[in-house]
């Protein structure tokens, strides 16, 4: 559904293989992004403080983790061993949970 959201808006393309990239339009719009990212952290620091907006950057940093390695975050993807997901086979490929669209939860109403 994503995919057919952003292509709709030409700013990527699917080729073969189900490989999403980014169009011209689409490249404008994530160095817009970045500009924007930068911006906002910069009225930040000048709101809270250098130091309190570098403190947040560390802790949700190691909340996050390194961004070569598995993030701890995904741990929070494992299921609950008296939950329905334990029961069910692991799948091999990617989503391995559904995607949370703008309509809701996940079909069990979590």
């Amino acid at each position: 559904m994503a995919l057919g959201f952003i292509r709709k808006k030409s700013v990527a393309v699917v080729e073969q293989g189900n490989v999403a990239r980014l169009t011209p339009k689409g490249r404008v719009g994530q160095d817009a992004y970045r500009q924007l990212l930068g911006a906002i952290e910069q009225r930040w620091q000048a709101r809270f403080g250098h130091d309190n907006i570098r403190k947040l950057r560390e802790v949700l940093g190691r909340s996050a983790g390194e961004p070569s390695a598995q993030s701890p975050l995904f741990r929070g993807l494992e299921p609950y061993t008296d939950g329905w997901r334990a029961s069910v086979r692991k799948p091999a490929t990617l989503p391995h949970y559904p995607m949370v669209l703008h309509r809701g939860g996940f079909p069990d109403g979590s």
